[in-house]
């Protein structure tokens, strides 16, 4: 496996990541590695190995505001603009000697499986994509807080928003935590916490917090809305007890995606499924990839 650094210049805000190649003379097909909600590029660095056994050529990297790559505020997770950012990695990358351009598949966890799911439904250039655990809806995130406590979010996103015009830091939260009075957190589920311990606790760019503004952002996405649009060949695997991203909505945004297309469920909840069964989802999907690619 070769490796390299790579930096792409989007108008003046560098995204940093790095891009795996297999041995052996290239290009070859390739696939974009999305993360969940706050999980840094780095986080990805030991799931690459199987894309890149199974013959991909592998890109990681970190979204604007995030790890390694520039943007304020930091820890502002916004899925529209990611997606624009998307579609501009995609150019880049398919203008790379590694890569054979016409064989491009997104592959994403979480919100980068929406992102993958949106970009797929609008640009011709991708040719597989995979979603796994994807939150289609994303007003359905409010049903994650008590109702006083979405009451006090609702109320603080417009001032905060008021303080950033007048020169203030952007508001954070914790995204991974038990919530306290007054100190609510994005997810509270055993499961994610335990996933947090697994996977992300040790990861030195992991920063545990989003900005405030990131909620009125997530609530914005209804990637459901673009199934019927989705052309080309389509895996999804989800989590079947999956509340944090709903699971029904995922089965009916998938009933309305065109064929080819292929639906795979493990037991579980959301970040449960990443933690009991990862290695087996990396293998099954990059064995998928190469053989639709």
């Amino acid at each position: 496996m070769n490796t390299r650094e790579i930096e792409i210049d989007l108008q003046g805000v560098v995204l940093r990541g790095k891009l795996f190649t297999p041995e052996g003379d290239g290009p070859h097909p390739a696939v974009i590695l999305q993360g969940g909600l706050g999980g840094p590029a780095d986080s990805f660095l030991p799931m690459v190995g199987p894309f890149v056994e199974a013959g991909l050529t592998t890109l990681v990297y970190d979204h604007r505001y995030t790890g390694a790559s520039d943007g304020e505020p930091r820890q502002l997770f916004d899925p529209w603009q990611q997606c624009r950012d998307l579609r501009h990695v995609l150019t880049w990358f398919r203008m790379q000697p590694e890569v054979d351009r016409d064989r491009i598949a997104l592959w994403g966890i979480s919100i980068g499986g929406a992102n993958t799911l949106f970009v797929a439904a609008l640009d011709r250039r991708v040719a597989a994509a995979v979603a796994l655990i994807p939150p289609v809806s994303g007003i359905s995130a409010r049903n994650l807080q008590p109702a006083d406590t979405l009451a006090a979010l609702d109320a603080r996103i417009p001032a905060d928003r008021e303080a950033q015009l007048l020169g203030e830091p952007a508001e954070t939260m914790r995204l991974h935590g038990v919530p306290a009075p007054g100190d609510p957190v994005m997810f509270s589920d055993e499961e994610g916490l335990d996933f947090v311990e697994q996977m992300l606790k040790e990861v030195p760019t992991f920063r545990n917090a989003i900005t405030l503004s990131t909620l009125d952002y997530l609530y914005e996405m209804e990637v459901t809305a673009y199934a019927e649009r989705i052309a080309t060949p389509l895996l999804m695997v989800l989590a079947s007890e999956d509340y944090v991203a709903p699971v029904e909505e995922a089965r009916e945004m998938f009933s309305r995606v065109p064929e080819p297309k292929e639906l795979i469920e493990y037991p579980g909840q959301h970040y449960e499924i990443l933690s009991n069964h990862l290695p087996e989802i990396l293998g099954r999907t990059a064995q998928w990839l190469a053989k639709t690619l």
